[in-house]
Order: C-alpha cells, then sequence, then structure tokens
C-alpha cells in the first residue's frame, strides 16, 4: 500500500515527540495525530495543506479543549512540512523564522532605493534596524512586530513574500473595510496602517523618519481611486499648497462615501439625488463655516468629472454656496474662569503648564508655541524673540515671570532627553520630536474645568490669545499696545479684538429715540 507524504510528516512528527513527552500524552496525541490521517483519506488528500487543515480544526464538536488539542497537532505538522498554515484568527501556525540582523545588513547593504525583489521579512528587519533610533518602548515596538506579521501573513495568502507596494496597499485597503465593517477595533487598524506605511516608507528610501501617518490610502475600487488620483493630481497642477491638495481629497472621499458610490459604473451615473446626499452627508459633519469651505469643493469634483468624461450629466450647477455670517465679536474667558484655568494648571503636567501660561499670559499662537526654539528666549534679558510663523514678521516679548518659571521647571524636570532638537516642546511619548499642535492641550484643561467662554464656544489657543486681549482692553490698554503685544501686522486684524471693548461699542450705539416718529409723507397729509 502507498504511502502518503501526510503519512510520512506524521510518522516523522511521532520520532520527534517519542521520548520528549510523557506516555500518556504521547499516546493521546498519536491518536489525533491519526484522526489527521483519518480525515484526509476522506477528503481524498495526501499530503498537508490548509484545506485539510481548515477541516481538522472545525471538527472540535463545540469543545474549546478539543480545537486546542486539534491546533497542537497541526502545529507539529505545519512546521514539520513546512506549510505555513494559517489558524481560523490568520495567525500563522508556526511563525515564520526573519532572518538575523546581520545577514540583512550584508544583504541590502549599498542597495539601491526603492528596492527591488526582496523578500518581506528581510524588509521587516531592515525597517526595525531603522525604527531603533526613534526610542520607542519595547511594547510598542512589539505591537510593530504583529503588525509586520499581519502583512506577512497577507504577502503569502498573496502566493509570494516578495515586496510589492500594491499588496502592502491592499492590506491596507482591506484592514480599512474590517475596521468600518467592525471586524478589526480602532487601535488595531491604526498600528496595521501604520506599521505598513512605514515599510512602504522604507522600502523606498531605505530610511525611515518618524511622523504622523495622515496620508490616507487609495480607494477600494481601483478604477474610481484612478479617478481620484487624477482629480488631486489636476488640483495640485494649480499651485495650491499640500494642505489644500489634502481638504481636496477628503472631499472627494466623502462625496464618494456619502452617495455610496463603489465604481466608475456607479460614478457614471450619478444623479441629483446623489449629489444632495453628498452635501447633506458633509452637512452632518461639519458646522456652517466647514461646510462653506466644503461645498466649494464639490462643485469644483462635480465640474472635473464632467469635463474629463467621469460622469454623465454636469451637476456643478446645482450646488449653491453657503452663506455664512461671520461675527466680529471675539471669545474670551471671564476673570473667574481665568483664575479657575490657572488653578487647575497646578494638577496638570509642567508641559502643559508651560503651554497654557505662553497662551495665557504672551497670548502666543499655537503654530508659536509649537515652534518655540531655545534659541528665542532670552534668559539673561528675560525676553522671548521670535519670528511669527502666520506672518513672518518678528515679535519680541516680556518673559513674565511665571512663565518663565513654569518653562523652566519643565525643561529641568520633565522634558525628556532628546538629541540634536531645537524645540522647547516635544511629545512626551517617544519619539520625543516638536509638537505639530497644542489645541488638544488647551481644550482639555477648559473642558475639564468647564469653563463657559463669553461670545462663543472655542477652546483652543485661540480662546487664550483673545482672553489677553480683554484683559488689555478692561485695563485701558492702548490700541496700539494691544496690536504689538498681539504681533498683528494689519489694523484688520485688530478688529475681533476690539469689539471686545464694550463701552467702546455702548458709545457707537445708534440713538433709537426716533424710532415710532411718522414718516414726513404721514405729516405732510
Amino acid at each position: 500500500m502507498r504511502v502518503t507524504v501526510l503519512e510520512v510528516v506524521v510518522g516523522s512528527v511521532l520520532g520527534q515527540l517519542e521520548g520528549r513527552l510523557s506516555e500518556s500524552t504521547f499516546v493521546s496525541r498519536r491518536c489525533y495525530l491519526n484522526q489527521l490521517v483519518a480525515t484526509a483519506k476522506r477528503l481524498g488528500m495526501d499530503q498537508p495543506c490548509q484545506e485539510l487543515f481548515d477541516v481538522f480544526t472545525a471538527e472540535d464538536h463545540g469543545s474549546d479543549g478539543r480545537r486546542f488539542q486539534l491546533e497542537r497537532c497541526v502545529k507539529v505538522v505545519d512546521g514539520c512540512a513546512g506549510t505555513h498554515a494559517v489558524r481560523h484568527d490568520g495567525r500563522f501556525y508556526n511563525e515564520p523564522v526573519l532572518p538575523a540582523v546581520g545577514d540583512v545588513q550584508a544583504l541590502i547593504d549599498g542597495a539601491q532605493f526603492p528596492v527591488e525583489n526582496l523578500d518581506v521579512g528581510v524588509l521587516i528587519v531592515k525597517t526595525e534596524v531603522e525604527m531603533s533610533h526613534v526610542g520607542l518602548s519595547e511594547s510598542t515596538m512589539g505591537q510593530y512586530r504583529h503588525a509586520w506579521m499581519d502583512v506577512y501573513r497577507f504577502f503569502y495568502g498573496h502566493g509570494s513574500t516578495v515586496y510589492d507596494q500594491g499588496v502592502v496597499e491592499e492590506f491596507i485597503r482591506q484592514a480599512t473595510m474590517a475596521r468600518d465593517e467592525g471586524r478589526m477595533m480602532e487601535w488595531k487598524w491604526k498600528i496595521n496602517r501604520k506599521a505598513a506605511l512605514v515599510l512602504v516608507e522604507v522600502a523606498s528610501t531605505g530610511r525611515f523618519a518618524w511622523s504622523l501617518a495622515r496620508e490616507p490610502v487609495g480607494l477600494f475600487d481601483p478604477g474610481l481611486d484612478q479617478v481620484r488620483r487624477d482629480y488631486l493630481s489636476w488640483v495640485g497642477r494649480r499651485g495650491v499648497r499640500p494642505a489644500t491638495v489634502s481638504l481636496h481629497d477628503y472631499v472627494f472621499r466623502g462625496m464618494v462615501t456619502h452617495a455610496n458610490i463603489t465604481g466608475t459604473a456607479r460614478l457614471w451615473s450619478v444623479s441629483p439625488e446623489d449629489v444632495t446626499d453628498m452635501v447633506a452627508g458633509f452637512a452632518s459633519v461639519c458646522n456652517r463655516r466647514s461646510l462653506s469651505t466644503v461645498v466649494p469643493i464639490i462643485r469644483a469634483v462635480l465640474g472635473f468629472l464632467h469635463s474629463h468624461g467621469h460622469v454623465e450629466r454636469c451637476l456643478s450647477g446645482m450646488v449653491m454656496a453657503v452663506f455664512t455670517q461671520k461675527g466680529n465679536v471675539a471669545a474670551y474667558l471671564c476673570g473667574d474662569d481665568e483664575a479657575r484655568i490657572v488653578a487647575q494648571l497646578e494638577h496638570e503636567s509642567k508641559r502643559d503648564k508651560a503651554i497654557v501660561l505662553l497662551g495665557l499670559r504672551l497670548g502666543l499662537r499655537d503654530s508659536d508655541i509649537c515652534g518655540l526654539r531655545f534659541d528665542q528666549i532670552d534668559w539673561d534679558q528675560d525676553m522671548i524673540r521670535l519670528v511669527q510663523k502666520k506672518t513672518g514678521v518678528g515679535l519680541t516679548l516680556p518673559l513674565v515671570a511665571d512663565v518663565g518659571n513654569a518653562v523652566m521647571d519643565y525643561l529641568c524636570e520633565e522634558r525628556p532627553s532628546t538629541r540634536g532638537c531645537p524645540f522647547v516642546f516635544v511629545r512626551k511619548q517617544a519619539p520625543h520630536v516638536k509638537l505639530v499642535s497644542t489645541y488638544t492641550i488647551f481644550a482639555r484643561i477648559a473642558r475639564r474645568v468647564g469653563v463657559a467662554p463669553v461670545n462663543g464656544t472655542v477652546v483652543g489657543a485661540r480662546l487664550y490669545r483673545y482672553t489677553l486681549a480683554h484683559r488689555l482692553l478692561a485695563a485701558g490698554t492702548p490700541h496700539q499696545v494691544i496690536t504689538g503685544v498681539l504681533g498683528h501686522t494689519s489694523k484688520e486684524s485688530d478688529k475681533p479684538y476690539l469689539s471686545m471693548d464694550v463701552p467702546m461699542l455702548r458709545m457707537c450705539a445708534l440713538d433709537l429715540s426716533v424710532v415710532g416718529t411718522p414718516a414726513w409723507a404721514e405729516v405732510a397729509r
């Protein structure tokens, strides 16, 4: 009788296990392995494979204990046969052994990037080496390793472990779909997506530079995604800033999502009802001022799609601009709320305390706080000298005592050590790089205290800047001085702040004594 490949593998496994297990455990394991052989004969299979393992482990009769034993048998057979099978949850029974760092360095030393014909396992090791300088914790790196193995499994499922950026992008698309359908947790999606993007970066450049993973990946339908790319290329050729291109990308994606457009055929037949759904969808997630920015882009997208032959009818004309009346009265904190904010700072981190005081006492913008460098602080003269990011104009401010003390406390007691980072405020978690925004810091403290801004609901750095302006106005500070403190270059910039001067506004109020007086025509009669 012919001996099958599976029977040879099972015999080899039993030979390895004999003597290493107790007699009872060995007998139990042999029984399960014989059941695996019987299952293969029933299915007409003669060698180990994924289909056989799936059928075999499914025969657990609803018992977790039995499934555990079945999977243990599959694990040893898979390891001996080298079939690289995966469990029902998508994990390998036997994780592939990645090459050693030394072997990888010798293999790709002097290689030209972007790389070609490189095994994903080699790229994973190279990527981990490139990330070592970032200083991430071991637990975070462990999450990256798990995510990279998910990528490796995805490649294996596609029949080859040779790196291909298109396969990585498909991995991200499927992970996003799983997240949207509730089959993957948000945190898992984030780490998988970030890990995949890091692989793409290293494969393209040979290096890793930490940054926030803001760039979205392509749409699920390749044809539809090509239309998106063509539109963004068209926008980019108009000389707009990258941030504006990203905004157009956000709107394009939102239009597709809100109108449930799944492919180019569906795009061709876009109807007025679909346009209504697009606008309504954005209206449900945007405030009026944001919607006034989004709607013109919707009109631009529709016009592009028709002029380039992607939609049957030109529907851009049915999208009307949103009218928003911009109020000129700036929001600010009253004296009691400001005092509560200052008291709360004693319970916050030293970094957050210093940042909030820079906004509250000196009125610095978010961008200038994030970009504050060591060489801009003159400790001898107690001054801060910087060039404003928004206007490009220099600004000199006094380093008042409580602000200077807060910054020094942060630098001496809390700021993590960094090499070559010229910025005062950095991330608390590795990598310790420059902050990109302080909004969450200002907003978190305002909401924690439960303040109620006067004339508005803003809670970011702008609220604290307005509060300083209101305080100076209330103290009778000349407007020229306030303009200098805030770093304004135009009188128009002062209008929102001057509107907070209530006594001055009262002086400008119209006399209402003529209300109800008969018109001249009535008097003549």
